[in-house]
């Protein structure tokens, strides 16, 4: 069973308006519809596997070592002054 698909109403460049009108008359897909389905589930998975890799090297850092550097930044920003704080 699919999915069923949600209508929504999007403005978009003209230039990729026409791109994607020239991939379906091309038979590279569909419909527009499908064009940006696929650029929106390419995306999605590229932002996953972003996430993915920073959680990953995030698991292997030096609790104490970022511990240190955390304490640099927070000393340097003690001394700034107070107009120059962004927290």
């Amino acid at each position: 069973m699919t999915e069923r698909k949600t209508r929504v109403t999007v403005t978009i460049d003209p230039r990729l308006v026409a791109y994607a009108n020239e991939l379906v008359e091309a038979g590279k897909a569909d419909s527009v519809s499908a064009v940006l389905n696929g650029a929106l589930a390419e995306r999605e998975a590229r932002d996953r596997e972003a996430l993915r890799r920073i959680r990953d090297i995030a698991a292997q850092a030096d609790p104490e070592k970022v511990a240190r550097m955390r304490a640099h930044v927070d000393a340097q920003l003690a001394a700034l002054p107070a107009s120059h704080r962004r927290r």
